[in-house]
């Protein structure tokens, strides 16, 4: 039986993000593979995520995790790590141990010695990498690391016209941008229905229940499966998101989407989705040039939101390019990818 490690945290800090990348390709994997998942001293709810999927949890000590981890590779593992505390020295011991190392990556810096590199941003080359002449690159959508359910091949039929706004903003939100984007939504129209996804770390929970009588057609959902997801999204006549691998979910699903830079590593991801016009990124050039933004975050929302709503040319234009970066492919390229780290 050919062997995989997953390798990557999630909390209330750092969110799920690197979590839901590595279940997303393990879902592409099941089948004939035996599969792990190593965790630092995982939470109740990041255990029971990773064990939903049928993957056994290895857990990990918070003291002198790393070598915990060294001593449960063997020879014939297929290594997977997501995350940025997995430097270069880290990596080398990995892949003196294992059968393959493969590295899942958002950033593009440091040097890299995995034998595989997956980095699903679009706008990335392998230019942007300093790495050792055997490492292979896979890079841009067409290596979208999305759940299953996200990748339907014959599409999510046309957003509904009157379908309600749909608003995520990751597993723990730890700025409560939520609340922001639905004071935004109550400036645009308070009548309008909400549909807000509320991860399992969000810390203001509280606020967004005290804003409810300002937006009487919020629904507040929270911890929902994949297929509750793409339900939700199948719905709505627009989402407004994180801009991390969820501003990919909406895409997948082809939804008008606005997105909001809230992590600097985010920044590349949301020029791409900018420059290509599969969204409107908000805030990203704030962010790239460290300039104070003239309007607030919530006006710059709200003239969003109305903007999408007064140019219908504009959501067709950005609907047709989501199409032709995710075409629901990715599990096919990623299996051939991994068949043939066992050759």
């Amino acid at each position: 039986m050919n062997k995989f490690l997953f390798r990557a945290d999630g909390n209330a800090q750092i969110g799920l993000g690197h979590v839901m990348r590595c279940l997303a390709l393990a879902d592409m994997l099941q089948g004939d593979f035996s599969m792990q998942f190593a965790l630092t001293e995982p939470s109740s709810d990041v255990r029971a995520l990773v064990e939903k999927s049928g993957i056994d949890v290895v857990e990990l000590p918070e003291v002198d995790a790393k070598t915990v981890f060294l001593d449960c590779i063997q020879q014939d593992t297929i290594v997977v790590l997501d995350g940025y505390a997995f430097d270069e020295a880290f990596q080398r011991a990995v892949r003196d141990r294992a059968k393959k190392l493969v590295f899942i990556d958002d950033l593009a810096e440091g040097y890299q010695v995995a034998d595989v590199v997956i980095n699903h941003a679009g706008g990335v080359t392998k230019t942007n990498y300093d790495a050792e002449p055997y490492t292979q690159f896979y890079l841009g959508p067409h290596y979208a690391l999305l759940r299953p359910e996200f990748l339907q091949s014959g599409g999510f039929g046309e957003p509904p016209i009157n379908g309600p706004i749909f608003v995520s903003f990751g597993g723990a939100d730890t700025g409560n941008v939520s609340l922001t984007a639905l004071q935004a939504i109550q400036q645009v129209d308070a009548d309008v229905p909400v549909h807000l996804i509320l991860g399992p770390f969000h810390p203001g929970r509280a606020a967004i229940d005290a804003f409810q009588n300002q937006l009487p057609n919020l629904t507040v959902r929270q911890n929902l499966t994949a297929t509750q997801m793409v339900d939700e999204l199948g719905q709505c006549s627009l989402a407004i998101t994180a801009c991390s691998t969820i501003a990919y979910e909406v895409c997948a699903i082809n939804r008008p989407l606005i997105t909001v830079v809230t992590a600097d590593n985010q920044a590349r991801l949301a020029q791409f989705l900018s420059e290509e016009k599969l969204a409107l990124s908000v805030n990203f050039p704030t962010l790239l040039t460290r300039l104070t933004p003239i309007i607030s975050l919530e006006n710059m929302l709200k003239l969003a939101i109305q903007g999408f709503q007064f140019s219908p040319d504009t959501v067709a234009e950005s609907l047709s390019n989501q199409r032709q970066f995710f075409d629901s492919r990715s599990p096919e390229r990623l299996r051939a990818l991994f068949v043939g780290l066992l050759a």
